[in-house]
């Protein structure tokens, strides 16, 4: 029978957002810009009060989206917000050189900027925006209960985070002033006051407004940087921590097989939950265990994709999605059976995309429908989305509207989808109707360019003129490949004997031809922004009138 997800009798909804990049400095001369991006204005106070490309997120946009949410519907079940909560580069505001508190830092630098002069300034006042968006969303939804996990940008510096309990020789448990990072973050989510501190590293700070983190969780959470959380209904949400697991993560930690002891947690929670038979999980993070699709770099470390997946695997039958962000765009993953992802599993990788407008995408939040199952048997389901957008113009004269919503946008195009929701099965016949015919682009890959920037037209390729190489790396990227390996093979298969003919006397002269090709297009990155430029910035190559930004994914 088939189930119209906004009116199932049992369908409830959960709002999902992801990099925001609250930055409270918008407008001033402390303002985050994207260095990339030599056209974008974000230090002025003439600049579009809602946001601006090439800047992160003001709080008039914040703001604007929670309002806009809240007249949707002011009681969802949950909020999820997958990392990334604040700007980029909070140590800028205090480093003394151009490279110790960049986005370029390489090498040596980073470990300068983490043990400057001011790197506990930084840390405190990444505490303090956090702490102030937290109030902002509260403020918003009394009384809903607020789920986040920790983004590489909530870290300083940038995918820096030394694992205090580690270094501890003590048995007991952590406490945040001795918790590094991970204590300022924690004390920024949790508290019982109404008290305004400026010092986030103290014994007993406290944060105005309801809390997000209680002292049950302080074991885990300042271990590592993950916790769960009981929802009333019984479904439970694991919120981990995927910084450790980042390739370019540091510094490296003691327990370099279980980073937090978080593998170790996962699974017995998930064992947990089985045994008790009457809940299930969702998982939600900000990096995906994927490829990218900017420069379809490799987001996690081989090893800890691999255990990750053994684990999703060995409790598919109680997990019910798995959630992350930090690409910006709305994307999937799904395993085809040839990929690192396994094939049998029942839920893909689904991927936000951001608040932020920085890189182009017009701002945007998910509302996700579910199925909270039967008071005897707690079987859930993630049914359906809805994808909701601000356009972003220079005047900011543009409205919050409904994009598009996932059954009606993708239902021709997939089968089951009105009795398995948001299934894998579901995503891998999506993904089978993007193959393009006879090298035109298809209706469904037509579809998902279209809604990837949630609808912005500052992408090169949403004009969604897609040629063979295009749709080859769509394919790959969303089939599911998590290794650079494994996306390099998927386009070599791809690209197949239709597009590079062998003639015997050739043979030789094609497999030289054919190696180019494959290292020019492992080092081709999709731009992000139509900027005409005319000189090179930082961290970026102009070419042919457009800024590329060399970010190997670390957004």
């Amino acid at each position: 029978m088939a189930v119209n997800p906004t009116t199932a009798t049992m369908a409830k909804y959960f709002l999902w957002f992801s990099d925001v990049h609250y930055d409270p400095y918008y407008s001033t001369t402390d303002a985050y810009k994207a260095g990339y991006n030599n056209k974008a204005v974000c230090n002025s106070t003439s600049i579009p009060p809602l946001g601006s490309v090439g800047c992160d997120s003001p709080k008039a946009l914040v703001d604007s989206v929670l309002a806009y949410a809240t007249k949707i519907d002011a009681s969802p079940s949950f909020i999820i917000v997958t990392g990334d909560l604040i700007r980029h580069g909070v140590d800028m505001l205090y480093a003394s050189s151009t490279h110790e508190g960049s986005d370029n830092r390489v090498g040596d630098e980073v470990e300068i900027a983490a043990h400057a002069e001011y790197h506990s300034d930084a840390m405190n006042e990444a505490g303090k925006i956090i702490d102030d968006l937290v109030t902002i969303f509260t403020d918003a939804f009394p009384g809903v209960e607020v789920i986040i996990s920790i983004g590489n940008n909530d870290v300083v510096p940038d995918y820096y985070l030394q694992l205090q309990g580690e270094m501890s020789n003590s048995t007991g448990l952590m406490t945040p002033e001795d918790s590094g990072m991970l204590g300022i973050i924690y004390n920024a989510l949790s508290g019982n006051g109404e008290e305004e501190l400026t010092n986030f590293n103290q014994v007993g700070a406290q944060r105005r407004g309801r809390n997000l983190l209680s002292v049950g969780d302080s074991a885990t959470f300042l271990k590592g940087g993950y916790y769960s959380r009981v929802l009333p209904d019984g479904l439970t949400i694991l919120s981990i921590n995927t910084v450790l697991y980042s390739s370019i993560f540091g510094p490296e930690p003691l327990n370099a097989d279980d980073p937090g002891e978080q593998f170790t947690w996962m699974r017995n929670m998930l064992m947990n939950i089985r045994e008790r038979g009457n809940s299930q999980a969702m998982i939600i993070g900000h990096i995906p265990p994927s490829v990218g699709s900017f420069r379809h770099s490799q987001l996690w470390k081989e090893k800890y994709i691999n255990v990750y997946y053994d684990i999703i695997k060995e409790f598919d039958d109680v997990i019910v999605g798995q959630l992350y962000g930090h690409l910006h765009t709305d994307e999937f993953r799904v395993g085809t059976g040839t990929t690192g992802i396994p094939s049998s599993l029942s839920t893909p990788l689904l991927l936000g995309g951001s608040l932020t407008p920085l890189h182009g995408n017009n701002p945007s939040f998910r509302k996700v429908f579910y199925d909270g199952g039967t008071a005897d048997e707690k079987q859930y389901k993630l049914l359906d989305y809805e994808s909701h957008r601000l356009s972003i113009s220079e005047s900011n004269t543009g409205g919050w509207s409904q994009l598009y919503t996932f059954s009606e946008a993708y239902g021709t195009f997939t089968k089951d989808i009105n009795t398995e929701g948001l299934s894998a099965n579901v995503f891998r016949s999506l993904l089978q109707s993007m193959e393009g015919k006879g090298g035109n682009t298809s209706p469904a890959l037509n579809a998902f360019l279209s809604f990837k920037d949630s609808g912005s037209a500052g992408y090169v390729d949403s004009s969604h003129d897609c040629d063979a190489d295009c749709q080859a790396e769509w394919l790959c990227t969303l089939s599911g490949t998590t290794t650079t390996k494994q996306y390099n093979k998927c386009l070599q298969q791809e690209s197949g004997s239709s597009r590079y003919i062998i003639g015997i006397a050739g043979a030789a002269m094609f497999a030289a031809a054919f190696l180019f090709i494959m290292v020019a297009r492992v080092k081709k990155s999709r731009t992000r922004d139509q900027y005409e430029s005319t000189s090179s910035v930082d961290g970026a190559v102009e070419v042919e009138g457009t800024v590329e930004i060399e970010d190997n994914e670390m957004l």
